[in-house]
């Protein structure tokens, strides 16, 4: 017949000083473990938008260039100064 699973079960009251030590040294290190974690994400997460914005920024260089080239000035410098000011803005937003 199995035995009851409340009565066989561990408490932390049952275990001795050094096993609660141990038990305390293995989840400190689960925790730290938890939070590399966490700042590699943080890491990539900026790092990919760093990414992306750079990409961005060099697509809107290279639209203006094409604009200017076909004899569309005026939108060229709409489109390169959209993606300035926003570079300007993300810049002093980020500072403050």
């Amino acid at each position: 017949m199995p035995s009851n699973p409340r009565t066989s079960r561990r408490s932390f009251f049952d275990l001795t000083p050094q096993q609660y030590q141990e038990l305390s040294d293995a989840k400190a290190l689960s925790l730290e473990k938890l939070a590399d974690r966490q700042m590699m994400l943080q890491a990539r997460y900026a790092q990919t938008g760093m990414v992306g914005a750079i990409m961005l920024l060099l697509s809107c260089v290279g639209a203006f260039v094409y604009l200017v080239m076909n004899q569309h000035p005026t939108e060229a410098y709409f489109v390169l100064g959209g993606a300035v000011l926003t570079l300007i803005t993300r810049i002093l937003s980020a500072r403050l």
